[in-house]
């Protein structure tokens, strides 16, 4: 039985999850609230796995982006003030890279442009989603506005890969939320030396902070830590932030001259426990929301996609839209747990500040840094989820 397949949101798990199931016989259709140019125009630093460069290879996408990536050839993790440190290096795990840096509007416009190119999806821009009514028990009405014109779109199965933000009359959601009452603040920093394909992550009294490598030498900072810290930072002066950041970071990376606009936004981890309604099931953000310190929700969110996709089109026999969204979700729960724990051990042990911990940070780095079997599973998991 083909399906009528929905998806709200059209950023990188919609898009691809749209192209990994557009081989099935199944007509998609994909609804995004925001502009095309708007999208594509988003600079900010997106991280990607070896799990996901295999996802882009396999809707051939990657061929296209490949002069726009910056690869990680080594990551090199320190904590201020204390003894321990781990450097990882791709030449250890015979790989070609440990991850890949990218722009958001970079890969939004490959991905869309191969949309365009595909008969099965329909992409609406500028259209949000206002209700949901249950027709059966096996389709919905989803009802949307667009540019002032009511669409309406039938479906048997309804994908949320919004990131969690949209209000939906009609939807009916039970989330488990943990509030970290922190902030991260992201830009575009520049030293006078060049990054070399190093990426950083350094803990401080003030916070994580990660510089990625970008293009033209720069670095992508990702500075998280709370509130109050972060937006004082945000407030700065740009030599002065540059200052703060200097005095935090140390001169690993050089001494850093110019910054661009800071960006910052709240965090939180969450996931879905239960969706009530038939028919609708979650990916990438929408089901799960990950603290940036491991990298790891954009690479957990397309593992997604590719793992709804491959069942759609392998059972495509199957009518039952819920007993497919059940085989999903069991077939995501082990890594999905592990990964939402790892990443809240992870934000536990490096994001706080209390007595004898930052020992215990220094302790944890050294032996990582000494302990070639616990690099590779290291390296194994943030690669490739398991």
């Amino acid at each position: 039985m083909n399906k009528q397949i929905v998806i709200i949101g059209a950023g990188p798990a919609g898009l691809i999850f749209s192209l990994l199931s557009s081989t099935s016989n199944n007509s998609i259709s994909l609804v995004e609230s925001r502009q095309a140019f708007e999208r594509k125009n988003d600079k900010r630093a997106l991280a990607l796995s070896a799990s996901s460069r295999y996802i882009l290879e396999k809707i051939d996408i990657w061929n296209n982006i490949e002069d726009k990536i910056i690869p990680i050839k080594s990551i090199h993790t320190s904590q201020k003030g204390t003894f321990g440190r781990s450097k990882l290096r791709a030449d250890e795990f015979n790989t070609e890279a440990l991850g890949y840096i990218i722009a958001y509007g970079d890969l939004i416009a490959a991905l869309e442009e191969k949309v365009r190119i595909q008969n099965k999806i329909k992409l609406f821009y500028e259209a949000k989603v206002e209700k949901i009514d249950d027709i059966t028990d096996d389709k919905q009405k989803i009802i949307c506005h667009q540019a002032n014109k009511l669409l309406t779109l039938d479906c048997n199965l309804l994908v949320l890969a919004d990131g969690g933000h949209s209000r939906i009359d009609g939807l009916n959601i039970a989330k488990e939320e943990k509030v970290i009452n922190h902030l991260a603040i992201v830009t575009q920093v520049h030293s006078d030396k060049p990054h070399k394909n190093i990426a950083f992550e350094r803990f401080t009294s003030s916070g994580p902070i990660a510089l990625l490598p970008n293009h033209k030498g720069a670095y992508s900072l990702v500075w998280t830590g709370p509130k109050d810290k972060i937006n004082n930072l945000v407030a700065l002066d740009k030599k002065i932030f540059l200052k703060a950041l200097q005095e935090e970071f140390g001169e690993r990376a050089g001494q850093f001259k110019s910054c661009e606009k800071r960006i910052s936004f709240s965090l939180v981890q969450s996931s879905i426990v239960t969706i009530h309604n038939k028919n609708v099931v979650a990916i990438g953000n929408a089901a799960q929301i990950m603290h940036p310190v491991a990298g790891q929700g954009l690479n957990t969110g397309l593992r997604d996609a590719l793992s709804l996709s491959d069942l759609i089109i392998s059972n495509e026999a199957i009518q039952s839209s819920d007993e497919l969204i059940k085989s999903y979700l069991e077939s995501r729960r082990v890594e999905t747990e592990s990964m939402l724990k790892i990443t809240e051990g992870l934000t536990t042990l490096f994001t706080n500040d209390f007595i004898g911990i930052n020992r215990l940070r220094g302790l944890a780095l050294a032996i990582l840094d000494c302990t070639p079997i616990l690099k590779k599973k290291f390296v194994q998991k943030m690669s490739y989820g398991k």
